[in-house]
């Protein structure tokens, strides 16, 4: 082992990187039942009750996200099974570009930069692992290394390279800020771009365009309104000195590497006389602060899934130039840029597991709702106002799928569906559901054998009302 670590440096790399996929391996194992919430519920639970991939607003790269769960719905596993299958889903997703990077595109700063992306700017999605973001923000690293090492002359090359330019179009609306600064980046430091190539890139955006233009879902329409500015006022906040500071902190609290490779590049890039370079650098980094503040107002401190997923370009502007410029001319060639990678990796994965205990207090009260259920006997159950205050105040619109996909592992026909209080408020759904009709969500009504009955067999009754955890 020590002739191995200290002869062959590229074993040493190999060796090290795949450690890091085994632990995430681990990690997405130990909680792979904190991990379905939210979005993360809706996407599974829908891949399972139709047995086929789940597609929404042309985000095709979900599909990414849910192919290994998929394949073992195919096979006929159980619940278990699956739920394991979609958690470890995301650890494949980035083996498989890391050996792109490595292997095809034979860079090792990209291998590296796939790791970090995947760790960096996360604590919330990592609990949620299905985001078209997280997804899309992996292939910015492909993007950068194809233009660095010039890897899009031969035919196939560029194919692929706008095949994976394409895919960060449609993943999500705000990756295409950092993949303009890529473009951007790339073109200072040629000074000259192939027309050919040109042509080509320029083609995907106008295909991109006109495809949104035509088939804009009513989501991303109400996303984009946010821009209209002649009734969102939250622009105006940037005027208190004090929500500034609140934002500052903000950034460097929970983007603290993202901000320091900034700074560090920043001021390479100064004593280097880059200086558009480092214009274009801080243009781009700062001005996405400005884009998410001028739309929203985000007085609270505390981190979000939702803004985890608003700042995320943040990790490619701010990593890829300093990792293709600082990392590969000050630290690639000594080890002490390895150890650096270590610590901020194992820095993360220490900030998951120090997130996890309130994703396990959670699940251990759906948990014990759903053995009340169970215990009560029938499927359809809605909390009691009662109940709801004591601890489910903040459980989320996905409870019911949730409750049907836990409650699933005991066999399809002890499932049980655990609606809120306020899914019945919502557009009178008390007075909609019946013995016969299922509420999935607040906005999906079925019938009680409108869910897949190989994992959900709903018995035939009226909701009742869930009092007590005994």
């Amino acid at each position: 082992m020590t002739q191995l670590l200290t002869a062959n440096p590229h074993r040493r790399y190999l060796l090290f990187t795949h450690l890091y996929f085994v632990l995430a391996a681990v990690l997405a194992i130990v909680f792979y039942r904190e991990r379905i919430q939210s979005d993360s519920a809706y996407y599974l639970f829908h891949v399972v009750d139709t047995e086929n991939f789940r597609i929404e607003h042309q985000r095709y790269i979900l599909a990414f996200s849910q192919f290994l769960p998929l394949i073992g719905i195919k096979l006929g596993l159980g619940m278990k099974a699956v739920m394991m299958l979609y958690s470890l889903n995301p650890v494949l997703w980035f083996y498989l570009l890391f050996l792109y990077c490595v292997f095809f595109l034979r860079d090792k700063t990209a291998g590296s930069s796939i790791i970090l992306v995947s760790v960096l700017g996360v604590i919330h999605m990592f609990f949620c692992p299905m985001y078209e973001i997280w997804y899309g923000s992996a292939l910015l690293v492909l993007v950068r290394s194809h233009l660095y090492h010039n890897r899009i002359e031969r035919w196939y090359e560029l194919l692929l390279f706008l095949g994976i330019t394409i895919t960060i179009l449609f993943s999500h609306p705000l990756l295409l800020i950092p993949l303009v600064y890529l473009l951007l980046l790339d073109g200072i430091e040629k000074w000259w771009l192939h027309w050919k190539q040109l042509l080509a890139v320029m083609l995907v955006f106008g295909i991109w365009y006109a495809i949104k233009k035509l088939m804009l879902s009513e989501y991303e329409t109400g996303k984009f309104s946010l821009l209209d500015f002649s009734w969102n006022k939250a622009y105006q906040s940037l005027s208190d000195g004090s929500y500034l500071w609140l934002r500052l902190r903000y950034i460097a609290t929970y983007y603290t590497v993202p901000l320091i490779m900034v700074l560090i590049t920043s001021a390479f890039y100064l004593m280097r006389g880059m200086r558009l370079r480092l214009f274009l650098l801080n243009a781009f980094f700062w001005g996405h602060i400005l884009v998410i503040n001028i739309t929203h107002y985000h007085p609270d401190f505390p981190q979000s899934l939702y803004y985890e997923r608003m700042y995320m370009p943040l990790v490619t502007i701010a990593l890829l130039p300093f990792m293709y410029d600082v990392f590969t001319q000050v630290l690639l060639g000594n080890s002490f840029g390895g150890i650096l990678i270590a610590l901020a990796v194992g820095w993360r994965f220490w900030i998951f597991i120090h997130a996890s205990p309130h994703y396990s207090a959670q699940l251990a009260k759906t948990d014990a709702v759903i053995k009340a259920a169970q215990k009560a006997g029938g499927s359809k159950f809605v909390l009691s106002p009662v109940l709801w205050k004591l601890g489910f105040e903040k459980a989320e619109w996905s409870f019911p799928m949730e409750t049907m996909l836990y409650s699933s592992f005991d066999g399809p026909d002890k499932v049980v569906t655990i609606a809120l209080p306020e899914d019945f408020t919502h557009e009178q759904n008390a007075q909609k559901v019946n013995e016969n009709v299922l509420l999935v969500r607040r906005w999906d009504l079925r019938p009680n054998n409108g869910v897949n009955p190989r994992y959900f067999q709903i018995e035939k009754g009226p909701y009742r009302q869930l009092g007590s955890l005994k």
